[in-house]
């Protein structure tokens, strides 16, 4: 009984080593010379069904440009030297038409000629003293007009005389005419006239026709010593127009308004000589009063 009992234990005994000895072969404990058996489960092969996958398409976004509206149209026009029209964008002119007075104005050239946009000429007021075509300090007022005609009615009959565009009737422009051309920018800088038809346009006075008769159309205080010249005319307080003025915003056009008897070679009234002054440029214009 003893006996039996005792092998019973010690097989239990040995069968619990023995299950010690295989957890830790799994455990990777024991020592070198255990080998681990490895269970390799292999996951069975599921069959994928393919899907088709619709693309998506983003679309196009359509840009939609506003429509401008077109350029006002110019108030001017620009005319060949035989008086016709010309396409806006023509890279040399002769005159330009303003269609809203119906005026036709001279363009001036930079070639020396007759019509040469920096010639200076002195004003008719006086009308003694032009024995010479250069100014006080020796420089030449213009050219192409004789040796003692630079005047500006010398210039009006010269360029009558040419036929530009057509035309035989060009004269000074009254000062109103010249500063109807008055136009400002959004910058604010000067030549005050249009850029594009008159880029011809310099620093200085233009002249301008003096045809008042009467004393009161030229501001003078009633009783006033008036200077009347040979032909019956008044010498008003101005007498020419200057684009590159800086002009106020509560008197734009008046600004622009110059005497002439500060346009010259000498401050007004240090010479004795009465012509050393009353000098401008020229821009005749040809049409009705």
């Amino acid at each position: 009984m003893d006996l039996g009992y005792k092998q019973f234990a010690k097989g239990i005994k040995e069968g619990l080593i023995l299950s010690s000895l295989a957890l830790l072969s799994a455990c990777g404990g024991g020592n070198n010379d255990t080998v681990a058996t490895v269970t390799t489960t292999t996951t069975p092969t599921v069959a994928t069904t393919a899907t088709t996958t619709t693309p998506i398409i983003t679309p196009t976004p359509v840009v939609v440009t506003p429509s401008l509206p077109p350029p006002a149209p110019s108030r001017y026009l620009k005319l060949d030297s035989g008086g016709n029209e010309l396409p806006a964008n023509a890279s040399d002119w002769s005159c330009v038409k303003d269609k809203e007075t119906g005026f036709v104005w001279e363009a001036k050239t930079n070639d020396g000629g007759l019509r040469d946009k920096g010639w200076r000429y002195r004003h008719f007021h006086n009308f003694a003293g032009y024995a010479s075509n250069v100014d006080y300090n020796g420089k030449v007022l213009c050219q192409n007009l004789g040796s003692s005609s630079c005047d500006a009615y010398s210039y009006v009959n010269g360029l009558q005389g040419s036929g530009l565009c057509g035309r035989s009737d060009w004269r000074l422009p009254l000062q109103g005419e010249l500063l109807n051309l008055v136009t400002y920018h959004d910058d604010g800088s000067p030549p005050n006239i249009d850029r594009t038809y008159f880029s011809d346009t310099v620093k200085g006075a233009y002249c301008a026709e003096n045809t008042i008769t009467n004393p009161d159309d030229c501001g003078y205080a009633p009783g006033s010593n008036v200077s009347y010249n040979a032909d019956g005319r008044i010498e008003c307080n101005y007498q020419g127009v200057d684009f590159s003025a800086v002009v106020r915003a509560d008197n734009p056009r008046g600004d622009s308004m110059v005497a002439l008897r500060f346009s010259g070679e000498v401050q007004d009234g240090k010479t004795a000589y009465p012509n050393a002054n009353w000098i401008c440029y020229t821009r005749l214009v040809s049409g009705q009063r």
